[in-house]
């Protein structure tokens, strides 16, 4: 079988793994809404969905640790996950739709983790290389945002299942030929107790503001492309701002490990979440400016971005070598799993159809500031595992 080198055929999986969540995120609200839920249904899929992200990465990770194969991982997770996606296909209602992707989406959180652990791995640990092959994460993800808003516009909501199982067969194809990657790091290599590791204040204040941040995405991931319709923003110009975001983010990408290199973990971190409470107030408050909220959307680069390549270094460096997996897989499990989940279900039962947005964004961005006074209360320097 023809089998890709490693840095293009992992860019490869990242453009097809963002490709599915550039349709996914955006137009979720917007596919549940044209089936006719109510917005507490929204936020309680989203809710509900987002949760099985808390228990899957550990129980993946921990699978992939054992059986020394986080390639086989990845690509069972992904052939279940397009199982599970089928169920969107046709209206059942929303209790089947519901079961339906909480499968998927547990089945899902078993690509990620892994992938990130294999990249590392075959690039040596280096931040920068690491940087540059995610930003085709970030190109997948904006080309299915424009491709989506034309989509969205021309035949309505229904077009995203079929849309993102075409890129969910892609994906599986990439996964299938990633080539073989490093050996797992043998035994004699340092490790520590997981006790020691979780009794380390820095990572837990690290893991709350994190946390916090992830919360106060979940109005933006779930709503936003409601709340520019209700705006009176046509599909196209959604995607164009999403775009934006998105564009903002690849270029952040590309250079993050230069920036990583001149600035101290701890400013940095604080920098990029003061930016984002900016910008979740700047969506309460003058998102019916089509300049204004163009500008809000190139804080993506620092809130995501730039925040996502700190965390990624927090994790390298703060776990041994061998206990990564499990680092990633707690990260995002409680981040993106915890997180997300609590930050929809409130933001569900806040955005009240629309009539409570600008309350809902101000929420965010009231976590967001608390996430960036944890961030500046971290140490200066980058903390070591075997020194906590």
């Amino acid at each position: 079988m023809f089998r890709l080198t490693a840095k293009p055929a992992l860019s490869l999986a990242y453009f097809a793994y963002f490709g599915v969540l550039g349709i996914f995120v955006p137009y979720f609200g917007l596919f549940l809404d044209g089936r006719g839920y109510q917005s507490p249904q929204i936020g309680l899929l989203l809710a509900l969905v987002t949760a099985t992200r808390i228990v899957g990465p550990a129980l993946w990770g921990t699978l992939a640790d054992r059986t020394a194969n986080p390639l086989g991982i990845m690509r069972f997770g992904a052939g279940i996950a397009i199982v599970a996606w089928l169920s969107s296909l046709v209206d059942f209602g929303f209790w089947p739709l519901l079961l339906g992707f909480a499968v998927f989406s547990f089945f899902w959180t078993a690509i990620l983790p892994q992938l990130e652990i294999c990249t590392f791995h075959s690039l040596n640990d280096d931040t920068g290389s690491y940087s540059k092959i995610r930003t085709f994460g970030s190109i997948g993800y904006i080309v299915l945002v424009m491709l989506g808003g034309w989509l969205y516009q021309r035949f309505g909501s229904e077009f995203m299942p079929g849309t993102a199982l075409l890129f969910l067969f892609l994906l599986l194809l990439s996964l299938v030929n990633l080539p073989p990657m490093p050996p797992p790091p043998s035994k004699d290599q340092p490790k520590l107790s997981f006790a020691e590791l979780f009794s380390s204040k820095v990572l837990w204040q690290f893991m709350a503001a994190a946390f916090l941040l992830q919360m106060s995405f979940a109005p933006f991931y779930g709503f936003f492309t409601l709340y520019s319709r209700d705006l009176g923003y046509s599909g196209t110009l959604t995607g164009l701002f999403i775009g934006l975001a998105v564009l903002a983010e690849i270029i952040a990408f590309y250079y993050a490990g230069r920036i990583l290199q001149r600035f101290s973990f701890r400013r940095l971190l604080a920098c990029c979440y003061g930016l984002t409470v900016i910008r979740w107030l700047m969506l309460a408050f003058v998102a019916d400016s089509p300049w204004l909220l163009a500008l809000s959307m190139l804080f993506h680069a620092g809130s995501f971005a730039i925040a996502h390549s700190c965390a990624m270094q927090f994790i390298q460096q703060f776990f041994p070598k061998a206990q990564r997996g499990r680092g990633q897989a707690f990260y995002a499990g409680i981040i993106y799993g915890g997180g997300g989940a609590l930050g929809a279900y409130i933001s569900g039962i806040s955005w009240q159809n629309g009539l409570g947005a600008e309350q809902t964004y101000v929420l965010a961005a009231i976590a967001a500031c608390f996430a960036a006074i944890l961030a500046w209360c971290l140490p200066k320097q980058m903390p070591k595992a075997a020194l906590v």
